[in-house]
């Protein structure tokens, strides 16, 4: 069961009423920028290692000549392996499709677009190559053959360094990948996670009987609740207030709740499952006007997860 289809159920609906704080920014730690400093580094040194050994080797009577030949060999590299990528994402995309109605939500664009997406700098290097490919080929020839010319131990280390490259850009990165990945964890990724505690957890509990418990609190409130459903928010920044009226400019207004669920659960006794009723207002709680009753209420997955990320430290 996905999340999305665990949201979809008739008794409740989900809509994105609240986005957060006001500025709609929530500030997060951000992750330690050293190890991406050192990563960085050490890959570029690498990568100068090998060009200057594949410039070494290469080399005659040209410096520059020989620079030049490094640079067309490890672009010639990198448009194989993009090939190959291609290929691997065409079959991807060929296996993906069964899934186009049931897992993607405009069909066969979002498969494709999940499958043959690339990053800026992949992109930037597939143009690189092609330009200096384009370039050397007009000036010195077929460069499969130039490269070959030079020998089988300066064209492994330009692959080495053509592949470092591509993995450093992360080349073969997509969103299928992620799908895939959460796909093969059956449930247990954190996404699935935090639906299945909460339904499991909470909604199965106190959706049954809730349409009874709306029209109990409509006879005794003499009110009418239009829509029979409980609206689950979630929103964008994942952050709910306490109280949903700090969120909504003065248009929801909490009043009471409805009957209480009282059971006894995980050692806990008579442990107290309730909803809250809250009045939407128009225009602002101004004079004039009817409220419309509603039971809505935050997704406490999502706060939790907002919370988790605030408070997210480095050693955890």
């Amino acid at each position: 069961m996905t999340a999305g289809k665990l949201f979809s159920r008739s008794d409740f609906e989900v809509d994105k009423l609240i986005e957060g704080p006001e500025d709609g920014n929530v500030s997060l730690e951000s992750p330690p920028q050293v190890l991406k400093v050192v990563q960085y580094t050490l890959t570029s040194i690498i990568v100068i290692i090998l060009l200057s050994i594949c410039i070494r080797l290469i080399y005659k009577d040209n410096l520059l000549k020989s620079g030049i030949d490094a640079v067309m060999m490890a672009s010639l590299y990198y448009m194989m392996i993009l090939i190959c990528g291609f290929i691997i994402r065409t079959c991807n995309f060929l296996s993906e499709i069964q899934f186009a109605k049931t897992h993607y939500e405009n069909g066969i664009t979002s498969v494709l677009k999940a499958t043959f997406e690339i990053n800026g700098q992949s992109i930037f290097l597939m143009v690189f190559s092609v330009i200096v490919l384009s370039a050397y080929c007009a000036k010195e020839g077929n460069p499969v053959t130039q490269a070959w010319a030079h020998g089988p131990l300066s064209s492994c280390l330009a692959y080495a360094l053509a592949y470092i490259l591509s993995d450093a850009v992360n080349l073969n990165e997509s969103n299928y990948m992620t799908i895939r990945t959460i796909r093969l964890m059956a449930g247990v990724d954190y996404g699935g996670g935090m639906a299945f505690s909460y339904f499991y957890g909470y909604l199965r509990i106190i959706l049954p009987g809730l349409r009874k418990k709306m029209e109990i609190y409509e006879a005794a409130q003499d009110v009418t609740i239009p829509v029979k459903k409980m609206f689950i928010l979630i929103p964008e920044s994942g952050h709910i207030p306490p109280d949903l009226c700090d969120a909504s400019y003065q248009w929801l207004e909490a009043t009471t709740n409805l009957e209480h669920i009282v059971i006894d659960r995980a050692g806990v006794k008579r442990r107290n499952y309730k909803n809250t009723v809250y009045k939407i207002h128009p225009n602002s709680q101004a004079m004039g006007h009817r409220p419309v009753y509603v039971i809505t209420e935050g997704a406490t997955p999502m706060m939790t997860f907002w919370e988790i990320l605030i408070h997210d430290h480095e050693q955890t």
